[in-house]
């Protein structure tokens, strides 16, 4: 076992599943004591049981984060039992019917109303509750949080969630700010086209799936282990001086001008470049 988060307790939210689990995997595989959140139970408690018999330290936290009476309790009970929190990471997100779907001419105002709010209470309450915990102990700490690349180049029919996100990334580098007195740092994490473990069907078709690695640089979409890396370099010693930057993982995605497809010079690749000759690309 690595040791590069050796002591330190870190709370994932979303991790009953996908990039928050391969983030919590990644934690405790570099010495860390996880906290397994999710609004899952069943999901929580099966990532955190499988942590224990490979011989991490990992609880399950099961609730509703958005709401800050289940906040409090949650961090209360975690605390108890794993102790004071240094690394927080905001990885999940609250969905409300089709609205994490919808362009902006149809969504539901009422929706719209209760998805920001549950999501943005969520970002803010965990956070505060880690961050005034560190603060009163004198304790430094770091807060993750997950963004999307969306909140820079926007998907389509994601107006809600790009804008949540897009906020995320703006509080992100208010409390870098406001939490750098404290030695308490926050950082944001910008995935790009991440492969889930449960994708269905309607949202990338046999079609989609084929193409989803032809306009990344890199060559293939990214994966959850991808996300977790750079989550583990933020919070650890390695980026003790680094705070309120955005970070994408995405491949290269949002660096090129154009997708491969649609350039207007031939893209050189591996397969259709001419072999090195005296020392120049043919």
């Amino acid at each position: 076992m690595n040791a590069r988060l050796e002591g330190r307790t870190a709370f994932v939210t979303g991790a009953g599943r996908n990039i928050g689990k391969a983030i919590a995997l990644a934690l405790v595989a570099e010495g860390a004591s996880v906290a397994v959140a999710d609004i899952n139970g069943e999901s929580a408690e099966a990532v955190a049981q499988q942590i224990r018999d490979a011989g991490g330290n990992a609880v399950a936290a099961v609730g509703d984060l958005s709401d800050f009476a289940t906040i409090d309790r949650i961090f209360g009970e975690v605390e108890a039992s794993l102790g004071t929190v240094d690394l927080l990471v905001n990885n999940a997100y609250a969905r409300i019917g089709e609205t994490n779907w919808a362009s902006f001419l149809t969504v539901d105002p009422a929706d719209w109303q209760l998805f920001v709010t549950r999501n943005m209470n969520m970002f803010f309450g965990a956070t505060q509750r880690v961050a005034r915990a560190l603060a009163l102990e004198g304790r430094e700490g770091a807060i993750v949080n997950i963004s999307t690349n969306g909140a820079d180049r926007p998907h389509r029919n994601h107006i809600a969630y790009d804008s949540v996100k897009g906020a995320l990334d703006s509080f992100t580098r208010a409390i870098a700010v406001d939490l750098a007195p404290w030695q308490i740092r926050a950082n944001g994490i910008r995935p790009g086209n991440i492969m889930i473990e449960e994708e269905p069907d309607e949202v990338w078709p046999g079609d989609k799936r084929a193409l989803r690695g032809a306009q990344i640089p890199l060559g293939r979409p990214g994966v959850g282990d991808d996300i977790a890396g750079a989550v583990v370099y933020l919070g650890s010693n390695e980026a003790r001086y680094v705070t309120g930057q955005i970070i994408n993982v995405d491949g290269g995605m949002l660096t090129q001008g154009r997708a491969p497809q649609v350039e207007m010079v031939e893209v050189r690749t591996p397969e259709n470049i001419a072999p090195f000759s005296r020392g120049l690309l043919g």
